[in-house]
Parts: structure tokens; C-alpha cells; sequence
């Protein structure tokens, strides 16, 4: 009688992708999958630069995330816990701003805040994948930008519009990915 051994599916550690949704907004997506604990042990890591226009104002942010996975299986994949560090870094060059009643003139507004992420989600595929994650971030949001001239030492406050999902405390976390796994 032949005995036949089961055929284990080799896990593809590197995988490498987007993400789209809150707080990352767009972001290039890296995990790797460690061998630790029988392949369920990943780091992560999330960046992206990003540039664009909204009434008038130039807005740069660049927003940075590090963190871990734990997949509930042994293969790397399907559902998972994670937490991570998130940082957010944001800056806005505002014109024509009145910074009392006699003062006028072009300033820049920088925000910045980080959280502790703790989310759950689920990564489907082997070689190309499909993932989506929901949790919230724990942090101080700030409520107002201060915007200082670039003529002068004055500054003024602007409110920063009300967002849905983030508050003082901290900002709801909802991503989708894709993208494709090697080695």
C-alpha cells in the first residue's frame, strides 16, 4: 500500500500592494510574512506622498504606517488582527489670508497627529490578492490648523471641517487593497 503525503501549500511571504480608504487615503502597501509562529506572524509597512488642489490651496501630506499582522492560520492569509503605528503629516499653503483686519497675505497651515491602529481584516488570493481591514485609531486629532504668514511672525486659526468617522480621540479605519505576492 502507498502511503500519500499531503501536499503543503508554500506561503509567498513578500507581498507588495495599494491601499485605499481612511485614514491612509492612498498608500503603497509592503508585508512580509515571517516564518514566527508556523507563518502567521507579518510586519507591514504603509507610505505615500501625496499632492493636489482644493480651493486654492496647495496641500502636501505624506502619511507613514508600521506595524504587525497576526493571520489566524498557519498560510499566511485570511483573517487576521493587526496593529500599528500611524503617522500623518500635513501641510497647506493657503493665499490671500486675513490674519487680523489691517493684515493680508499668503500663509501655511501644517497638521500633524499619529495613532495606535488596532484593526481586524482578511487578505483573499495567493498570488494576486484582494484584502480589506476595518478598526479605529486611537490618537489626538487636532480640531483647529494654526496658519502662520509667510511675511510676518502673525498667525490665525482656521476649523478643520468635520470629517465623518474621526474625532478628538481618534479616526475609524477602513482600507481595501490589492496587490501581488512573491517569492
Amino acid at each position: 500500500m502507498t502511503e500519500t503525503i499531503p501536499r503543503k501549500e508554500s506561503v509567498k511571504p513578500l507581498r507588495i500592494g495599494a491601499r485605499i480608504g481612511a485614514p491612509n487615503i492612498l498608500t503603497v502597501n509592503a508585508e512580509y510574512v515571517t516564518p514566527l509562529l508556523d507563518n502567521r506572524v507579518a510586519a507591514t509597512l504603509d507610505y505615500m506622498p501625496f499632492s493636489y488642489t482644493v480651493d486654492d490651496v496647495s496641500i502636501k501630506y505624506n502619511n507613514f504606517e508600521i506595524g504587525s499582522n497576526i493571520y489566524l492560520n498557519n498560510k499566511g492569509k485570511g483573517l487576521y488582527a493587526g496593529i500599528s503605528y500611524f503617522s500623518f503629516d500635513g501641510e497647506g499653503d493657503y493665499p490671500d489670508v486675513e490674519f487680523n483686519e489691517d493684515s493680508f497675505g499668503d500663509g501655511k497651515g501644517i497638521i500633524k497627529f499619529n495613532t495606535l491602529n488596532l484593526k481586524i481584516g482578511a487578505k483573499l488570493g495567493r498570488t494576486f490578492y484582494f484584502r480589506i481591514e476595518a478598526g479605529y485609531g486611537f490618537g489626538s486629532i487636532p480640531d483647529n490648523i494654526t496658519i502662520k504668514s509667510n511675511d510676518s511672525n502673525e498667525t490665525t486659526e482656521e476649523e478643520i471641517p468635520e470629517i465623518p468617522g474621526i474625532s478628538n480621540s481618534g479616526l475609524i479605519v477602513l482600507n481595501f487593497g490589492f496587490g501581488f505576492s512573491f517569492l
